[in-house]
């Protein structure tokens, strides 16, 4: 998948899913106590920690973020006002449905029913509610169907699941279920058909697992989609996968995630947009992309809290972006989000060259079509594949997250030429984590096989190879991997045969083109930590044997 393509300002047609008199609200009330919950997911994710892994309910993590009831009750109040009866309070957001002419009277808009744009919050309420998600614009995603290049050495042959158990080192053993991966799509995004994913499980060689979990509607097929389930699957064979399909956008669906009871253990969401574009996307009436993006980033910290894992791809486009296509100087490098939030792993893209070489497989996939056979991965290039796997540092924090703070200061001791110190945040989070493949990813649409492209194939493998590792740490340790982030930097710290490091690459281009000033619009991958391929892929085996000596947890 080729990420996210192109922004048309457009209302996003979500009628199919519910009626035009029948419209979610999302109200963001204003939160408490930012600081002490971030002090907390420091301690509890903390490997070294005595309190690792006792993440938080959902009781007690409202009890310290919500608003005082009053501020609370001043809202539902006005609510009620208005005769709704569907709504539900959260504690620091509240959710109610209501008709088109009811909204444009509570928020004053005076546009048409098709177009709730442009509101506004009553005076008397403004020192309590934030911002209100409604409609949001579409995002348009274009598939990136891969096809031989003969000009490169480039492997274009299927990454399948014999290969993947090569690369990543892992054990073969059905998960049965022990664990759980959601894969996320937004904006009414087409669905899957358990019949293609059936048709590629058998082509690897694996026990036929079918997605019964669906949140939301799953309508029609979509490459997107299809990609996510498929690829989550061959990576943990028999992993509880769930489709969660949400008509609009992140903060919306972090609401509805956090508040649910019962969850997925890890979440792959291979969307994004640039983290100052994020008003071109919802009606930032009363916000600046910044301040959604911090907003969004307080929801995602509540998640991590409750021990779930966010894996996020991130992007196709290089360093520049999507809303960078053509190499602009006035912006030459835009950061990605959700991939740059602290709270997520963000996950980049590695390619093969084709060595030649030929390896006793057994499955059809690899038998009857032909799978890659090389172990030296190469961060993904536009001169090799035609795009750019995103990376870089996140615009808005002013402290580089603790987890990560000594890698991203080797790499930028590391004498590695840098961009100029305008283009970038230096004291920021910095993205990717970590990679996996993202180039020839097998995937069965409407029951034909395809190779298809991008971080939207290496985020779900890389959701399904953490699996393996909540699984392994659930099964002896009764631990969830939850916030995995400052394990997988400890790890790395001190295991050098648990990650392959992926020292070629760069990620200057985009999909359209290479900048012609290439430093100044993004970064070169290097022998350790880089903003091109992270820490590198991962060696699960070693990984796992790494915590079995290592952290010993609750043995």
């Amino acid at each position: 998948m080729r990420y996210l393509l192109y922004l048309f300002i457009i209302l996003s047609n979500i009628t199919s899913c519910i009626s035009i008199s029948d419209i979610p609200v999302y109200i963001a009330l204003k939160q408490y106590n930012i600081n002490f919950l971030q002090d907390r997911l420091t301690d509890i994710s903390n490997p070294l920690s005595n309190n690792y892994g006792n993440w938080m309910d959902i009781n007690e993590i409202n009890d310290i973020i919500s608003p005082p009831k009053e501020h609370t009750n001043t809202v539902l109040n006005w609510i009620n006002n208005y005769n709704i009866t569907n709504v539900q309070n959260y504690g620091d957001s509240i959710k109610f449905i209501a008709g088109p002419l009811i909204i444009m009277s509570m928020f004053n808009i005076s546009n048409n029913v098709y177009n709730l744009k442009n509101y506004k919050i009553p005076h008397y309420l403004q020192h309590v509610i934030e911002f209100v998600e409604m409609f949001s614009h579409k995002i348009h995603k274009n598939t990136k169907i891969n096809y031989s290049n003969p000009i490169t050495q480039t492997d274009d042959r299927y990454f399948g699941r014999e290969p993947l158990i090569e690369l990543y080192n892992i054990p073969t053993y059905n998960l049965q279920h022990n664990v759980s991966v959601g894969l996320v799509e937004y904006q009414n995004n087409n669905g899957f058909t358990n019949v293609d994913i059936n048709m590629q499980q058998v082509l690897n060689e694996q026990a036929i697992n079918n997605i019964t979990n669906i949140v939301g509607n799953n309508v029609g097929i979509d490459t997107e989609t299809e990609l996510d389930v498929q690829l989550v699957s061959q990576a943990a064979d028999g992993v509880n996968s769930w489709l969660w399909q949400t008509p609009y956008w992140l903060y919306s669906f972090a609401i509805d995630f956090y508040n649910k009871e019962t969850v997925p253990d890890i979440i792959s969401m291979s969307w994004g947009w640039a983290q100052d574009s994020q008003c071109d996307i919802i009606d930032c009436s009363n916000i600046t992309s910044q301040q959604y993006v911090e907003r969004v980033n307080n929801e995602y910290l509540k998640i991590a809290l409750r021990g779930k894992t966010i894996v996020v791809s991130s992007g196709d486009a290089g360093a520049p972006g999507r809303t960078n296509e053509g190499c602009d100087s006035s912006r030459p490098i835009n950061p990605t989000f959700p991939a740059s939030s602290p709270y997520v792993v963000s996950v980049g893209a590695t390619y093969v060259d084709n060595d030649r070489s030929t390896c006793n497989y057994t499955s059809p996939l690899c038998l009857n079509d032909g799978c890659i056979t090389s172990t030296n991965e190469k961060s993904i290039q536009f001169s090799s594949v035609g795009w750019t796997a995103g990376g870089g540092f996140d615009k808005y924090q002013t402290k580089t997250p603790w987890w990560q703070s000594i890698a991203v200061k080797s790499y930028i001791n590391s004498g590695v030429i840098l961009p100029n110190q305008t283009n970038y945040n230096k004291n920021g989070r910095v993205y990717p984590d970590v990679s996996a493949i993202g180039h020839s990813c097998p995937t069965v649409i409407d029951n034909q096989l395809m190779g298809v492209d991008g971080t939207s194939c290496s985020s779900p493998i890389m959701a399904g190879l953490l699996s393996i590792i909540n699984n392994y740490m659930w099964m002896y340790h009764k631990i969830k991997i939850g916030f995995v982030n400052p394990l997988l930097y400890y790890i790395h710290q001190h295991c050098p045969d648990c990650f392959q490091d992926v020292k070629e690459g760069y990620n200057w281009c985009t999909e359209e083109m290479c900048c012609d000033d290439p430093t100044n619009y993004g970064f070169n991958a290097t022998i350790g930590y880089d903003p091109v391929s992270g820490l590198g892929t991962l060696n699960v085996n070693n990984i796992l044997q790494f915590i079995e000596n290592v952290l010993q947890k609750g043995s």
